[in-house]
């Protein structure tokens, strides 16, 4: 979700030649990646090899950056490289596809008992980033120029990139699952989640999230200077002065991002913890997506002034951070039989189902944007949140009165 600070830089002024439906497009390739590549990070976390994946990740993210302060000359009106720029992206997609499965796996794995609001906290970490990340690239670009605040940014992703590397390692009482041949399909795919009817129809309603949820940020930042509701920041000089006739000094879009991803790290916590007393994450994330949903239908397009906007950033965020915080605890919870040795494996056969509409989401909202306009994203976005209920509803209904293991221990209905 930090990508609309991106987006919101490369559109007015590094590549303002560039359609939006193009300028979507870094954005959505690492999404993409991150979900495609769980199919193999999944198993490879069931086995223990966290540390290999982990100094991968930190490598490639922190050249993934430091490379894109390389792409846009010094800085000024225009001078983006729209294929340098895609492939540094590419490339920082790779490298945060090896730690996108690790937090959620190690969560279930150190706190079987508490595994909800684990998953939570960790969760929380990813809408806290969200927060740190664009406000960093405001300020250092502003201060420091494009090129030189980029390569300041690159090492802070990679210190932070460090520390999930040196912290993020798995629970040794858990034993490893060995991997099988590399060729064979059981390796990477659980026949039993597979024949799993709740777990599949969980899978289609979490494609239906990532295929709609955040075409929404992305364009945030343009809808709140569409709407007047907030006055753009130009960040190109290397003073951190703003630029004659940038506007006057005023509440600046790019903080609608900043508070919607505040309050989503809020929801995602806050999520877990209903999660935990309703006792079923899956009936709790369905409810979640139909609140979220209404949000984007109803309020994205009615909101017609500063107090409006922000009150929506707010909800947006804290229902949203209740959508997807929730995904691993209720992939967690559909494993039959509480085992925490495959949680990784059904974790990434989960996600590569989504890698597909991860991309094409923000690329079908680009384009409503270039046509129709902002209110469009909104009934797009607002649409797949409720086909995700729907598919989740059909899960809580196909899970029928099976038994399964839930928070703390008690019993009630499985998985499968």
């Amino acid at each position: 979700m930090s990508y609309g600070a991106f987006m919101g830089l490369f559109d007015q002024h590094l590549l303002p030649s560039t359609s939006t439906l193009a300028l979507s497009l870094p954005g959505a390739l690492p999404a993409f990646l991150i979900l495609l590549l769980s199919l193999i990070t999944g198993p490879l976390l069931d086995a223990h090899v966290h540390r290999y994946l982990s100094a991968t990740g930190f490598t490639l993210t922190t050249i993934a950056y430091l490379a894109l302060s390389f792409t846009c000359g010094d800085g000024l009106y225009g001078q983006g490289t729209y294929w340098a720029i895609l492939l540094c992206f590419l490339l920082a997609g790779l490298g945060q596809a090896c730690f996108f499965v690790a937090s959620s796996q190690n969560a279930t794995q150190w706190f079987p008992h508490r595994r909800f609001l684990a998953i939570g906290i960790t969760s929380a970490g990813a809408a806290i980033g969200g927060i740190v990340y664009p406000l960093a690239i405001r300020f250092l670009v502003g201060k420091y120029a494009f090129a030189m605040g980029i390569r300041i940014f690159a090492a802070l992703v990679g210190s932070t990139s460090l520390l999930a590397s040196l912290f993020g390692q798995a629970n040794p009482a858990v034993p490893p699952r060995p991997l099988g041949p590399l060729l064979h399909p059981t390796t990477w795919l659980d026949p039993t989640a597979l024949r799993s009817k709740p777990f599949l129809a969980y899978a289609a309603g979490v494609a239906c999230i990532f295929g709609g949820f955040f075409a929404l940020p992305f364009f945030v930042t343009n809808w709140a200077q569409n709407k007047a509701l907030g006055v753009p920041q130009d960040i190109v000089g290397g003073d951190g002065e703003l630029p004659a006739g940038a506007g006057p000094p005023g509440f600046r879009t790019y903080w609608f991002l900043i508070i919607l991803n505040g309050s989503s790290a809020a929801g995602r916590v806050a999520g877990s913890w209903v999660a935990t007393h309703v006792g079923d994450p899956l009936l709790a994330q369905a409810a979640f997506c139909v609140l979220t949903a209404l949000l984007a239908l109803l309020m994205w397009p009615l909101a017609a002034d500063t107090p409006a906007a922000v009150a929506f950033s707010v909800l947006y965020g804290a229902f949203g951070g209740g959508v997807l915080g929730l995904v691993a605890s209720v992939v967690a919870d559909l494993v039959p039989g509480g085992r925490r040795d495959c949680v990784g494996q059904w974790t990434g056969m989960l996600f590569v189902g989504c890698a597909l509409p991860a991309l094409v989401g923000p690329l079908v909202g680009g384009a409503l944007y270039a046509r129709y306009g902002e209110n469009a994203v909104g009934w797009f976005t607002g649409g797949a949140l409720l086909a995700a209920a729907a598919w989740m509803g059909l899960g809580v209904w196909l899970r029928g009165d099976g038994e399964r293991v839930v928070e703390g221990g008690k019993e009630g209905r499985e998985g499968v």
